[in-house]
């Protein structure tokens, strides 16, 4: 099925109300970027914390808030993107699809998808509604205070497609897809089992290395640190809680991820055990020339 699209017709297109479930950074992000391109969609923050949803309000970001979505708001239309710790997703998608109308189209913005989709496995009501999608975009800092309205221009959304899973309509897909490439996303379409294979390599492994990094230096050596350490391990900063979650979400492709950095590194010791210099040029010259692709 084509999803290309011309950005008026995206404008025609665009949903009139969107509710947002977790109001952090890319929540907020989410939000900033709606406001910004549609100022009359109206946008929902659903969260917990009353006080941390009127601060959103306050800011700007949403047009109100709730602490839950009902039942009679879900019969009306309207496009759910779920923004919680990947732990919690499953379980926020298949308590909003059973109260959800047939115009509600759910999706989320997790970092991990096959864990997700085994949770919800034989919930054909929630996978019926359930568009999986990961805008490739973040940062160390948590919070709706640190949103960006422009954090997914031009950064790849992946669109789960799961041949041997129940699929959504693919009017559901469409309007999912719309959605993420109106606030700026490229989509790309993945298995639920690739995504997270690759993204233990472009994601989860660059994290897991940028806090060994810092752990190895330690506080009593960080005065000695200059702009490659912070450049290398700027993401270490990221919330713990969060990232335990989503590395324990992928744990097989993450450890095979490990394992494979575990083996360059041997190679690293093994030529400088041998004095091998033209070993450690060649290793750091193929990684100099794919860092050099990166556009």
């Amino acid at each position: 099925m084509s999803i290309i699209v011309s950005m008026n017709e995206l404008l025609q297109k665009f949903e009139t109300r969107v509710a947002i479930v977790g109001v952090g950074l890319i929540g907020g992000s989410i939000a900033a970027a709606i406001r910004k391109r549609f100022p009359e969609c109206d946008v929902i923050g659903v969260g917990r914390s009353r006080q941390r949803l009127q601060a959103a309000l306050d800011a700007g970001i949403l047009t109100g808030w709730e602490t839950s979505l009902s039942a009679e708001m879900l019969q009306r239309p309207l496009l759910v993107v779920v923004c919680l710790p990947v732990n919690l997703i499953a379980d926020s998608v298949a308590e909003i699809a059973e109260k959800a109308g047939p115009e509600t189209v759910i999706t989320d913005a997790g970092s991990v998808k096959s864990d997700i989709y085994t949770r919800l496995s034989g919930n054909k009501t929630a996978l019926a509604r359930f568009v999986g999608a990961h805008p490739i975009a973040g940062g160390e800092q948590g919070g709706f205070e640190h949103a960006d309205a422009e954090l997914f221009e031009d950064r790849v959304c992946v669109l789960v497609q799961n041949d041997n899973t129940e699929q959504p309509a693919a009017s559901s897909i469409e309007r999912a897809a719309n959605f993420w490439k109106a606030i700026g996303c490229r989509i790309s379409r993945m298995t639920a089992e690739e995504h997270d294979r690759v993204l233990a390599l472009t994601s989860h492994l660059p994290h897991v290395m940028a806090a060994v990094t810092t752990s190895v230096v330690g506080v009593n050596n960080l005065p000695m640190t200059g702009s490659g350490f912070r450049d290398t391990t700027r993401i270490a900063s990221g919330d713990a809680a969060l990232w335990k979650e989503i590395l324990l979400g992928n744990p097989t492709q993450v450890i095979s991820a490990i394992d494979s950095a575990s083996a360059l590194l041997a190679d690293y010791k093994r030529g400088l055990e041998n004095r091998d210099g033209q070993l450690i040029e060649d290793l750091l010259r193929d990684a100099s020339k794919c860092r050099g692709k990166l556009t």
